[in-house]
């Protein structure tokens, strides 16, 4: 009997790590699959275009446009903030007391 329930211990023990294999194989083949069907549509999406993707460039562009117009902007007041004086220098200047 010792021998009959160790065989069949054995057998169970094999039968269930291959059953077990096969059920990891086949959760990880399905997910594998799922991983690349994903990248499949992604790679159909990505050659197909987007529009708004499209449009990052341009609106890189216009927003670089506006930055350098609000620099130039800033340099400019810069420049005429250093031709006046305070209140006080120029009441100094034309002695207004």
């Amino acid at each position: 009997m010792d021998f009959i329930q160790a065989a069949m211990s054995v057998a169970s023990a094999v039968v269930g790590g291959f059953v077990g294999g096969w059920v990891v194989a086949f959760r990880l083949g399905r997910w594998r699959q799922r991983v690349e069907d994903r990248l499949d549509q992604l790679d159909e999406r990505l050659a197909a275009g987007d529009a708004h993707v499209d449009a990052v460039p341009v609106i890189a562009a216009r927003l670089e446009v506006v930055l350098e117009e609000l620099r130039n902007l800033r340099r400019e007041m810069r420049e005429e903030h250093a031709a006046f004086v305070s209140r006080g220098e120029c009441d100094r200047r034309h002695e207004h007391h």
